[in-house]
This record gives structure tokens, C-alpha cells and sequence, in this order.
């Protein structure tokens, strides 16, 4: 009984090890999937995100069936990374970069971040991908040795046109 144990443990143990290494990639285009691609997918990246997908994921709608199928992937413990089909990023709602668990990259492939400081400082800058994307507000301020890292790193900084940055994007 105990090898049968024992076996049974490997196995279930040899699923997740292969789970944590496999993605599953998507267009946002197509048919949702099933909900069982995430049992074998620990990574799910979806592409092409046009900004209708973009609004029902940031109200959390689940009368879209994407987000349906996302919020599903969440109870199962599913990475998402959400690769734009549109240029301008003053499009992309501030809650989604800072209070959802999604990775966003721009529609060149680049990593889409924000901080959520008033002032960000070089120790913030650091921790972002070179060549990528920083999305601020209005209000925030970036300190002198912050702009010299940015500089250096080659990220490119894109100034939120809204007023309420931390509300809903303004379409």
C-alpha cells in the first residue's frame, strides 16, 4: 500500500514539475479554449488584445467569455501574459498595469510596467526590464538619477494624458 502511495505521489508530483514548464499561446481572435488547458499550462499567453478585450478585461466582465476563461485560469493558479494588438499605451487602464496579476507586453513586444509611487526613484528603475515600457501618470515625478537609469536601460517613459489615472481609462 505504501509503494502504491508512493507511486501515486510521483506521478501527481511529475504533472506538476511538467505543468510549471509548459505555455499555452493563444489569439485573442480565435475560440476560447477549454478551461483543462490550464491542468498542463502553468503560462498562458494571449496575443492580438484589441481594446474591447482590453475594456471587459479591466471591468472584469464575465459575460465576455475570455474573461470567463481567465478568471478560470486564475483558480488554477495560471500566469497570463497579455501581448497588445494596438500601439498607444495611454490606452491601457492604469488597474490592470498595477492591481491585476497579468504581464502586459506593447504591440512591439516590449514589457509594458508602472509604478504606483508619486515619485520614482532609481531603486524602482532598476527592477524593470531593459528596452521596455514605463507607463506613468501626470502626477508622478521621476527623480534626476531615475531618468539617467532609464536612459541607460533604454526605457522608453509614456506619459498617462488622463486626469484620474488610477480610475477607469477614458474612452
Amino acid at each position: 500500500m505504501i509503494n502504491d502511495q508512493e507511486k501515486l505521489i510521483d506521478a501527481v508530483m511529475k504533472v506538476i514539475e511538467t505543468r510549471s514548464h509548459n505555455t499555452f499561446k493563444v489569439e485573442s481572435t480565435g475560440k476560447v479554449p477549454d478551461a483543462e488547458v490550464f491542468l498542463v499550462n502553468k503560462k498562458t499567453i494571449i496575443s492580438s488584445l484589441d481594446l474591447s478585450f482590453v475594456r471587459d478585461l479591466n471591468d472584469f466582465n464575465l459575460k465576455n467569455p475570455w474573461v470567463d476563461w481567465i478568471q478560470k485560469g486564475l483558480s488554477y493558479d495560471a500566469e497570463f501574459e497579455m501581448k497588445l494588438g494596438f500601439s498607444n499605451l495611454q490606452l491601457l487602464p492604469w488597474n490592470l498595469l498595477v492591481r491585476t496579476p497579468f504581464t502586459f507586453y506593447s504591440k512591439d513586444d516590449k514589457l509594458v510596467s508602472a509604478i504606483q509611487r508619486s515619485a520614482i526613484t532609481r531603486n524602482d528603475v532598476m527592477f524593470l526590464e531593459p528596452g521596455s515600457y514605463l507607463l506613468k501618470g501626470q502626477h508622478q515625478l521621476i527623480t534626476d538619477y531615475a531618468k539617467e537609469e532609464l536612459y541607460t536601460r533604454k526605457i522608453e517613459t509614456v506619459e498617462r494624458i488622463e486626469e484620474n489615472v488610477h480610475g477607469n481609462c477614458g474612452w
